[in-house]
């Protein structure tokens, strides 16, 4: 909208006519022969076009109004002139009236913002003029890739970056996707880093297409068997089918260029295929091809070339395409509100423990003895109990509405910095005779203010304050560790 406040601030401070000749050497000849006595001016006839009045003759020998010389004119039209031109030549006009029905106007004008008050303002007074009509539906206005400081790049100044040097080190998708995610309108800094991050989706993808292709077989086009997890990733699909077409049909690349990023990373890789990594079931084959090949087209105007790899490597022997590039757009598979909000805990959930096993240096791969989930209205999780074992690494999994827990003291431990100073050599006799103690016993005594200890030969009565419990949640018998995840208790038995 600001652009066409531009344009329009522009129009309405106009306060003079258009002066189409330039004195410049190199440009388009304009096609005229002024009388040297009375200055009227003989234009070429149809048939001279296109012609130089400074070498080539004018269509008469003679004035018509003076009978004067004629001299051809050393002035060039203004460049507008001829770009101003572009929508009526790319559309036929004056060379094939059908063709140039069915092409004006034109769809879209794509052109940076430094040339509104020019490129675009002429195109569109050139079209009144001689169609009565706007030259294009749409026009998209873009900015200008500056400097990594913002500053605008000239080879004068020596910060002009080669683009040549980046594809060869990246490849043409990383550098398209760069250009993708710059808003339109904006002048955007150059950053190699994002860049990179695109370098990085097209490793994420093409590795996405590798662990899909040991599903991608036998795949039924309908599937009534769908899981928890199915569900999530398609209703999931769908809305970013829906948000990226959105987007571009306003031509905001950017915005669906982010929406399709989160969902190929975060939702389909992080998520979906942690899920599913264990399961080979007409479902799960079903959900994963119809994904990853509505994904690639979506991927395919902006990164044409990894999505052409991952197509031809593993989609096109089922969807029998000749490139994803001629397939068609694709539509929403479908929408379902509560298996999004489920399939958002159960993701959560699982990233919940994932990360606890990390922060415990615990392999991802490495199994445990048991998780037990606690909480009402749990059933989301109970129907995806295969799923939690195959993610987790848990040999079993419990679904539970209430907590069997108990609060154990595990060990009794002296407070060496209190101990040392008040006892002195009898500290180290103390130590030993607790260690010689039944933990229940002496956390019996502690709970009635001290501990009677034989050291040496001598009962000591030594006093609560010196000691502290170390305690733990008990499940069955076994300690267990929590998390706690929302309105659901996770309790993990190692």
């Amino acid at each position: 909208e600001f652009m066409k406040v531009r344009l329009q601030d522009w129009t309405n401070s106009l306060s003079w006519d258009w002066v189409l000749s330039r004195q410049r050497v190199f440009a388009t000849p304009i096609p005229v022969w002024e009388c040297e006595k009375c200055g009227h001016a003989v234009c070429a006839t149809e048939e001279m076009c296109y012609c130089d009045p400074t070498l080539d003759k004018a269509p008469v020998d003679k004035c018509p109004k003076c009978g004067g010389n004629l001299i051809g004119c050393t002035d060039v039209f203004d460049t507008w002139m001829d770009s101003s031109g572009s929508s009526l030549y790319n559309t036929f006009w004056g060379r094939d009236e059908e063709l140039h029905k069915k092409l004006f106007p034109m769809s879209l004008r794509p052109q940076s913002h430094d040339i509104i008050r020019t490129w675009a303002f002429y195109s569109i007074l050139r079209a009144d003029q001689i169609e009565n009509s706007i030259p294009w539906e749409n026009i998209m206005i873009h900015g200008f890739i500056m400097a990594p400081d913002g500053t605008p790049m000239h080879s004068s100044i020596g910060n002009v970056i080669d683009p040549i040097p980046i594809l060869q080190k990246y490849g043409a998708d990383a550098l398209r996707y760069y250009v993708t995610t710059c808003s339109l309108g904006m002048d955007t800094a150059f950053r190699e880093k994002d860049v990179i991050r695109g370098s990085k989706i097209c490793n994420k993808v093409y590795n996405i297409g590798q662990f899909a292709s040991k599903f991608i077989h036998d795949v039924p086009e309908t599937c009534d068997s769908l899981r928890l997890s199915d569900r999530w990733i398609l209703s999931k699909y769908s809305k970013t089918v829906k948000e990226v077409t959105d987007s571009m049909e306003v031509y905001e690349f950017d915005k669906a260029m982010r929406v399709l990023e989160d969902f190929i990373w975060h939702e389909l890789a992080d998520n979906y295929i942690e899920m599913v990594k264990g399961r080979d079931d007409d479902a799960v084959r079903y959900t994963i091809y119809n994904v990853l090949l509505g994904s690639m087209k979506l991927l395919a105007p902006m990164m044409p070339h990894i999505s052409e790899e991952v197509y031809q490597s593993h989609l096109k022997q089922i969807d029998g395409g000749k490139s994803i590039h001629l397939t068609c757009w694709p539509k929403p598979i479908l929408i379902d509100e509560k298996a999004e909000q489920e399939g958002e805990k159960l993701a959560e959930v699982i990233a919940q423990i994932r990360a606890w096993k990390g922060e415990k240096k615990i392999p991802l791969n490495q199994e445990i003895s048991m998780i037990e989930f606690v909480g009402k209205d749990l059933s989301f999780l109970e129907s995806s109990v295969q799923d939690l074992k195959d993610t987790t690494k848990a040999k079993e999994v419990k679904v539970e509405a209430e907590a069997k827990l108990t609060e154990e003291v595990i060990a009794v431990k002296p407070v060496h910095s209190k101990l040392g100073p008040a006892y002195k050599g009898q500290a180290k006799a103390i130590v030993s005779g607790l260690a010689a103690m039944d933990v229940k016993t002496a956390a019996e005594q502690l709970s009635k203010g001290a501990i009677t200890i034989n050291a040496d030969g001598e009962d000591l009565y030594v006093p609560a304050e010196f000691f502290q419990l170390e305690k733990a949640l008990m499940l069955e018998g076994k300690s267990v560790e929590t998390i706690q995840i929302g309105d659901v208790l996770v309790l993990i038995e190692q």
